[in-house]
Formats: structure tokens, C-alpha cells, sequence
């Protein structure tokens, strides 16, 4: 798979990804957040999605493998956190492709960064709170 395609690979799997929240781990508030993707100088902007409690909830469970909903396309394992800082690996069906990505964020209460480095590609991941929502930008 060449350049474009690993990051264009990686944006799509990132862009269907709620951010993440634990009601003791993370370091995360829930509201509207808006995230932008920089990758090979470029940034691309995910815009903003409204993420509540259930959201918040259900994507560390996603995350830590202890959901039993399967979004079709990536699977995760290897979650690990210590203090505000998680890792975990990503693997994403891309056709008849899988993409393994290893993922590193950060969680400072109204704003998150991480990486997502695959194939030789890094991605640079920045989130803010912009505010408070109550509609989930996600179906369930």
C-alpha cells in the first residue's frame, strides 16, 4: 500500500472513532470536540462530534476489547494506561489489507493529543473541547 493510502486508510478508520473518557481514568470532559489530523505536513480537520457519557463509555470498552460491539472495520488490543496517558494498537480492514497502527494519546481534561504511527507513517491527533452538547454524534 503506498503513502497516500496508509494515511488516507488511517484517517477513515480515525474519523468513525468517538474520543474516550472513564469516569476515574481519563482525563477527558465530555462535550462537542473538534479534532484535526496532521499528516505529511497536512492538517485535516475531522470537525466536531458530540461526545456523551455512553459515548465516552462505550469507546474505552471498544478500546480495552471488552465490547461486544464490532464496528466491521478496525478491532484493538494491547490497551494500556498510566495516569493520562494510553496506548493501544489499532488493526483496520482496508479490502482484502489489514493495517496494524500503534497509538499513543494523551488526555488533559479539555484537550487531547497522540500519535498514530503504521507502514512508516505518523499521524498527529489534537483535540479540543469547544463545549458543552447533549446530542450523541454517534448511532447505537
Amino acid at each position: 500500500m503506498n503513502l497516500g493510502a496508509r494515511i488516507a486508510a488511517v484517517l477513515l478508520a480515525l474519523a468513525g472513532l468517538p474520543a474516550q473518557h472513564a469516569s476515574a481514568a481519563l482525563n477527558m470532559s465530555e462535550g462537542l470536540w473538534e479534532t484535526t489530523l496532521t499528516a505529511d505536513g497536512q492538517p485535516r480537520s475531522l470537525g466536531t462530534k458530540c461526545y456523551t457519557a455512553a459515548d465516552v463509555a462505550e469507546m474505552e470498552r471498544l478500546l480495552q476489547g471488552k465490547s461486544a460491539r464490532a464496528d466491521g472495520v478496525c478491532r484493538y488490543t494491547d490497551f494500556t494506561q498510566s495516569g493520562d496517558d494510553i496506548t493501544y494498537t489499532m488493526i483496520c480492514r482496508l479490502g482484502d489489507d489489514e493495517q496494524t497502527s500503534a497509538v499513543a494519546a494523551t488526555y488533559r481534561g479539555d484537550s487531547a493529543t497522540g500519535t498514530i504511527r503504521t507502514g512508516g507513517v505518523t499521524v498527529t491527533a489534537t483535540s479540543r473541547r469547544l463545549s458543552s452538547c447533549a446530542q450523541s454524534s454517534f448511532a447505537r
